[in-house]
């Protein structure tokens, strides 16, 4: 096998040919060798359908994409910098003027570590320590968790603008001057990605930044892309479309959330779906056991917390530092939600004893994640491989669904002949540019294909009880858009306005 040993120096546009071309020859034979085996285990598992129906296909599909890439509006992104300059030069000088230790250096854990924990600092008691150091952690769950037990306003202070400094300085570092190498790499004003089906446990697509070799990057991962804050910063604003195009985004509507609804089978839960409405409000309505129309934003934002939470295998005690109250606040939280969603919570006991039995977790379509660590006789690794187990029929079903709604996306555009191309996708949402006089056809199109699921019967026969929404945005970039509203019919109903938008925005 051709290797690098340092990737980092190394330029593989200087590999002589002669070694490329052995290096290729040896990676196409042991390809070929691996799928001998693999492919008797890929009938044996009955996953013909997801590699033949679909990987084979989205493959090509996502290697279009990465290959086409996103513009970058070079405006704006001289504009992010001196925002973010300003900004941090302001957060800086905060930091200095509350800390007790004068010269502090908030990019240096070493001055961090005085402030918080010295005896001329705030002489806190540290919670955990680093394993490598074995100095006290500055991770953020660590000062989260020093806030949330401090009683002192200025340390309260202190952490709050050191959070959001450190999200500023990785902002400014990823996404500004992580874009201008990029599109000073590439010459084209554009920044590319990488797509991966195997890099994560949970079984979901992910998206990693573009190595060009040497050290250098052709673009940023666009999964990880913050979105707008409230004071100037909008990271997704740098994405545009292409010349004369528009963006356009597509957002499926609690995906996990309705996979789980088919997994557990929850009348409450599919009741919610079938019936249209604001799941989190409906959820905090019977949680709070009060009227929907009295839910108040605290209370829907909780019951959404409690959703994903049980989806990420997460139980009271985190929820109770997600949302700042006590223990037995968020217990009872768990006991009503439990109350309510009953078919939920006998799920998950059916999917642990299936993991204890059989040492792994499959999910909707086939896939399988082996568990051996279920069997562990230390008992934070066995709850984990359970909790594992669960996140991972939830997250890699719902990848899947977004996968084959690709795959029918792309198809619908090529049999139409559209001037229309997929520029990302992001966990349960994609990216499409098209011309600026086809809106109307391909956001009615990316509704349609995105939400019917009629293949999904006939290659797994799996017939969904809950519907599958998306809602679709409009705009010139991937951080200024308007929404799409539909009728009854899926059919555009404010063309009129999103067409103003798209000209003065």
């Amino acid at each position: 096998m051709l290797t690098v040993t340092n990737a980092e120096t190394h330029d593989w546009g200087d590999m002589p040919l002669s070694d490329m071309a052995f290096g290729n020859a040896m990676d196409c034979d042991f390809t070929l060798r691996s799928w001998d085996i693999l492919s008797k285990d890929i009938k044996k598992l009955n996953l013909d359908h997801v590699y033949y129906k679909l990987l084979k296909d989205i493959a090509l599909i996502l290697g279009d994409v990465e290959n086409r890439g996103i513009s970058i509006d070079k405006e704006y992104l001289v504009v992010l910098e001196g925002v973010l300059s300003k900004q941090l030069k302001a957060l800086k000088a905060s930091l200095s003027d509350i800390s007790p230790v004068s010269g502090v250096n908030p990019n240096s854990t070493v001055d961090l570590g005085k402030v918080l924990f010295s005896d001329e600092g705030f002489n806190i008691t540290p919670l955990e320590f680093s394993a490598k150091t074995k100095k006290p952690a500055i991770t953020e769950e660590h000062l989260q968790t020093i806030k949330r037990n401090s009683k002192s306003a200025d340390v309260i202070e202190f952490i709050n603008l050191l959070l959001e400094y450190k999200s500023k300085t990785k902002q400014y570092n990823t996404y500004v001057k992580g874009v201008e190498a990029a599109i000073e790499w590439n010459e084209d004003g554009k920044i590319y990605s990488n797509y991966n089906f195997a890099s994560t446990v949970t079984g979901r697509l992910s998206c990693s930044l573009y190595s060009a070799g040497g050290g250098m990057r052709k673009g940023v991962s666009f999964h990880t892309l913050p979105r707008p804050s409230d004071d100037d910063v909008n990271i997704r604003k740098l994405m545009v479309s292409d010349p004369n195009k528009v963006f356009i985004a597509a957002d499926f509507s609690a995906a996990e959330l309705r996979v789980l609804a088919q997994c557990c089978r929850d009348k409450s839960l599919i009741h919610a779906f079938k019936t249209g409405q604001d799941l989190h409000k409906y959820t905090a309505s019977l949680i709070y056991d009060k009227p929907i129309n009295e839910i108040t934003k605290e209370e829907r934002q909780i019951a959404k917390s409690v959703s994903f939470l049980i989806v990420y295998g997460g139980g009271p005690s985190k929820l109770a530092q997600q949302i700042g109250k006590s223990i037995g606040y968020a217990k009872g939280i768990f006991s009503s939600y439990q109350t309510s969603f009953p078919k939920v919570f006998e799920w998950i006991k059916f999917v642990h004893k299936y993991i204890l039995e059989n040492k792994c977790a499959v999910s909707l379509f086939g896939r399988r994640r082996n568990l051996s660590n279920v069997d562990s006789p230390v008992s934070k690794y066995k709850f984990r491989a359970l909790r594992q187990g669960m996140n991972f029929v939830i997250q890699s079903s719902a990848s899947d669904m977004m996968l084959h709604a690709l795959k029918r996306l792309q198809c619908r555009l090529d049999k139409e002949g559209l001037d229309a191309q997929i520029l990302a996708t992001v966990h349960d949402s994609v990216e499409v540019q098209c011309d600026k006089g086809i809106i109307k056809e391909v956001v009615e199109i990316l509704k349609y294909e995105l939400t019917r699921i009629d293949d999904l019967e006939e290659y797994y026969n799996l017939k969904f009880l809950v519907p599958f929404e998306v809602d679709v945005e409009v705009g010139n970039s991937f951080g200024d858009l308007t929404e799409v509203v539909f009728d009854s019919h899926g059919v555009v109903d404010n063309y009129d306005e999103i067409l103003n938008y798209v000209e003065n925005s």
